[in-house]
């Protein structure tokens, strides 16, 4: 009898282990898929914030060549020197665009998803410096031009051009 109890008990227990590793194996399974789906999920989150920072850049950079066309505090060789920069940023952006297009177009192919993540992350990186530089340069082109009015309604007038708070 207590042979046979042993014996039961090791069935019950070789049944018990093969339930918990179905347990384990389904689960794993469940927890793989959700981290894949996390991993995509954040990547389309960076690529998103990518694309809103390069239409701020495009946006700011539109605003601002028009602005700049229309003061006269610049001459036409300071016009073409900024446009040259406005180009070179515009030029690195949209590499850094095409850089996310690769990224997009790998999900057809091979690629691991660090790799991915590396070009997403350096790309975006990228375009937030295009944006800081643009920003910079924007500011003191019109800092130049509030610089060269000579009264107080020349400030006014360029800080209106602009879109500045006039105090």
């Amino acid at each position: 009898q207590k042979v046979l109890e042993n014996k039961l008990s090791e069935l019950k227990l070789a049944e018990i282990a093969q339930w918990t590793e179905k347990q384990r194996q389904l689960y794993k399974k469940y927890y793989d898929e959700l981290w894949q789906v996390r991993k995509v999920l954040a990547t389309y989150h960076r690529i998103a914030l990518v694309i809103q920072r390069q239409k701020q850049l495009v946006e700011q950079y539109k605003f601002t060549w028009k602005m700049v066309n229309q003061d006269k505090h610049f001459t036409k060789s300071e016009i073409d020197y900024m446009y040259v920069i406005y180009t070179g940023i515009l030029n690195d952006s949209l590499y850094n665009l095409d850089q996310i297009m690769l990224v997009i177009n790998s999900f057809k192919t091979q690629m691991s998803d660090s790799k991915r993540l590396e070009i997403i992350n350096k790309a975006g990186d990228g375009i937030d410096k295009n944006l800081q530089d643009l920003q910079q340069f924007n500011n003191q082109n019109i800092q130049l031009s509030l610089n060269r009015a000579k009264d107080e309604h020349e400030v006014a007038s360029v800080k209106k051009l602009y879109g500045l708070p006039t105090e």
